[in-house]
């Protein structure tokens, strides 16, 4: 939900620590019309699960939300009071789940009071496996359940005296519930064949094990004796108890399409059996299947196909899944609808239906299509995030683009948002002004996936942008507002000399070879980082998109975002000086954040990559990521975009701007800046004894150079009335020395 926001960053006691560099979580508090966000940097939803647990064992549950855009698990403490909804995102309990695919239910099978983990299996094989939940502490932790089988899943046993494992797909979401009322949990879900339900009843208590024991055998498989044809929301229905519809008789002509559903299972009209609410991939609806039979014969015998009719119908474009849990701390369950598709979903709704009665005869009436997600920056499918000072005055401002938000029909809708940091240099806080911001929408039908960049392209002082795209080519648009003003560019020209990576550009301006020349970066689909030489001029930029032409386009580095397996990576790339030498980190397809060294001097050669998991950071598929220096306290923040829509940040150790190489005699003999801070100009000192010509470099808070020259003296003045207020970064290079000093601009 994006309107108007006013952040302020907080640090949460969340650490890692990896190839020395230190990571701690931020929290934002946003403003949106007046209302303060609770949940900002929460990552964005698309396609949530939702389930109850107690993560920090107080007695109060709170919620699990797994979305299976990213395999991304969320968790929020419970904060509300009776009749009220106030989850609060808790990062520091995600660690406590293992890692998980596809789709997830947390259900107490043991009766213990502490939810266990069932989940699709991590063995490549559609079945399900298990984890047991117990406290470590004050905090929800888990271990695998050992069934003792082939790929430590469910197994069942079948006629020709062998074993198979319980089948439950990538696509289908199961219902783990009582269905034979005998006081263990069995599992409800579409077989093989598609059309008709089977129950895989567990046999703990009839064996003798009570609830401790998950042992499983098919039970059922046309359970209720309904088909869901594929064709139609409406199922097929038998005449009565103990029959099972011959969908196959009724449709002789029929190919069966079981392309995915939903299941979720509770008892309605409190007369002990399991009622149904079905969602199918083909439709919009969710299909309220109503038992009138037994626990020992489920007979659906009635259904309301836009359920609920008597009041809001829940339609989402596809694929509907819904959810079972007391949202409100009022003792009643309520009725969480959402989508359950990968792709093309709804990406923006989450719709929470109070339940006005009691659970044992649960009435819903609608409340909201946004919940938790109005509590959320999330802009929709995608968020590429990116930092500039669009009005000169200092202070980084937050640029975030996406790849649509839904809409109907296979038509798009794709934005960048400016975000104006209206705060301090200490405070960053940052306001909306633009939801269009370059006037990009309006290409936003032929092409989508905006990835803006920017620099200084003609030498005139000021920021000019060049745009990635999802059809692999760049827009140029130049900076007619001149030094210290705000952002201001003439019409954009597209297909900019003729640079085409295939699809999905992501582009980075940066002098990668240290000559005085920004080059373009810029990562792509496939995976990899194609490298343009500017050729030309501080003036008049070159860069020959021709590889057999012009062999400083190249793939750079040797780098690939692409996993085993895959044929894409979606490379963004972002390389950072730090301590005078350039570092990679570069967001992939798989979310993963991949560090790579060894870059200068070596553009011809491999980078030696320092991690393929930065942080162990999680944060979903598709990761982009943005630093500056936001408190302007020498280190960089971290935003990191995903496909889900929202962004997640963190502080780093990572120095900002370009930083002082300890080994360099430059130091030890000693640059001097005076004044420092400065307001028109400051003068540089070199001691008398180091002659020759002297390099001055000047950079902003997120590395961008701003300027190159060189001198001969031993001193030398800047002038400063063309750089607004704020942190720079002068560094100076002399023989072989290098050294770099922190310049605050009043």
């Amino acid at each position: 939900m994006i309107k108007k926001l006013i952040v302020c960053l907080i640090t949460l006691p969340l650490f890692y620590t990896l190839n020395g560099q230190i990571i701690d979580r931020l929290q934002a508090e946003f403003i949106v019309e007046g209302v303060t966000l609770k949940n900002p940097l929460a990552g964005g939803l698309n396609s949530p699960q939702l389930s109850e647990v107690d993560l920090n064992n107080d007695g109060k549950q709170d919620l699990f939300i797994f979305d299976r855009v990213g395999n991304k698990v969320l968790t929020f403490l419970n904060e509300g009071n009776a009749g009220e909804s106030d989850y609060v995102f808790a990062p520091e309990y995600i660690s406590q789940f293992p890692p998980m695919e596809e789709w997830v239910l947390l259900r107490d099978y043991n009766g213990d009071g502490i939810v266990d983990i069932f989940a699709y299996s991590d063995q490549q094989v559609d079945g399900v496996m298990v984890y047991t939940g117990y406290y470590d502490g004050d905090k929800i932790a888990f271990n695998r359940f050992n069934f003792n089988a082939p790929l430590n899943i469910i197994f069942i046993p079948i006629n020709n005296g062998g074993t198979t494992q319980l089948y439950v797909s990538t696509i289908d979401y199961p219902a783990v519930d009582d269905m034979d009322c005998d006081g263990d949990l069995d599992i409800l879900t579409f077989g093989l064949g598609g059309g008709y339900v089977d129950l895989f009843c567990n046999q703990s208590v009839e064996m003798g094990y009570g609830t401790d024991s998950l042992i499983f055998k098919l039970c059922e498989s046309c359970w209720g004796g309904f088909y869901e044809s594929g064709i139609s929301t409406v199922v097929d229905l038998a005449a009565g108890p103990g029959e099972c519809f011959n969908g196959l008789q009724q449709d002789e002509d029929l190919e069966f399409r079981h392309a995915g559903s939903t299941l979720l299972t509770y008892d309605g009209d409190n007369d002990g059996d399991k009622e149904l609410i079905l969602g199918d991939l083909s439709f919009t609806n969710l299909n309220y299947l109503i038992n009138g039979g037994t626990c020992g014969e489920a007979w659906i015998n009635n259904q309301d196909e836009t359920f609920p009719s008597y009041d809001v119908v829940f339609d989402v474009p596809i694929y509907p899944a819904s959810f079972y849990l007391d949202v409100n701390n009022d003792g009643k369950k309520d009725l969480i609808g959402a989508v359950n598709a990968r792709r093309n979903a709804e990406d923006n709704e989450l719709w929470f239906y109070e339940n006005v009665t009691s659970t044992e005869y649960p009435v819903f009436a609608f409340q909201d299509k946004e919940f938790l997600i109005s509590d959320m920056i999330d802009i929709g499918s995608g968020a590429r995030p990116q930092f500039i000072d669009y009005n000169a005055d200092g202070l980084q401002d937050l640029i975030l683009s996406n790849y649509s938000f839904y809409e109907p029909f296979g038509m798009f809708n794709a934005r960048v948002f400016l975000f104006e940091n209206i705060g301090t240099a200490a405070v960053p806080a940052f306001e909306l002004v633009n939801d269009d911001f370059l006037g990009l929408n309006a290409f936003t039908q032929t092409t989508r996936y905006f990835a803006p960049a920017f620099g200084d392209m003609d030498n005139d002082g000021d920021l000019d942008v060049i745009i990635g795209e999802q059809n692999g080519m760049l827009f140029y648009g130049e900076n007619i507002a001149g030094p210290n003003q705000p952002l201001q560019y003439n019409n954009l020209t597209y297909n900019y000399m003729n640079i085409n990576v295939g699809q999905a550009s992501t582009p980075q301006i940066v002098d990668l070879n240290r000559d005085g020349l920004l080059d373009l970066l810029i990562g792509s689909q496939v995976g990899r980082i194609s490298y343009y030489q500017n050729m030309g001029t501080a003036e008049v930029a070159e860069f020959n998109a021709d590889p057999e032409l012009a062999p400083n386009q190249k793939k750079i580095g040797n780098v690939d975002a692409r996993i085993p397996g895959y044929s894409t990576g979606f490379s963004t790339p972002l390389f950072v000086d730090i301590d005078g030498q350039f570092k990679l980190f570069m967001g992939t397809e798989t979310g993963r954040i991949e560090v790579y060294s060894n870059i200068d001097g070596n553009l011809d050669g491999e980078f030696d990559l320092d991690t393929e998991s930065f942080g162990d950071l999680k944060e979903g598929f598709q990761t982009h990521l943005a630093m500056a220096d936001l408190d302007q306290n020498g280190l960089m923040e971290l935003i990191v975009g995903n496909y889900r829509g929202g962004i997640s940040g963190y502080h780093t150790n990572i120095p900002s701007g370009v930083n002082t190489n300890t080994q360099s005699p430059l130091r030890n003999l000693g640059l001097k800046l005076y004044p420092n801070p400065a307001a028109e100009r400051v003068t540089l000192a070199l001691p008398t004894e180091l002659v020759g010509e002297k390099i001055l470099e000047l950079y902003n808070a997120t590395g961008q150079q701003l300027l190159r020259r060189s001198w001969s003296g031993q001193r030398t003045e800047l002038a400063l009335d063309a750089f607004p207020a704020g942190i720079y970064w002068i560094r100076v290079l002399a023989g072989n020395g290098m050294q770099t000093k922190r310049l605050v601009v009043q």
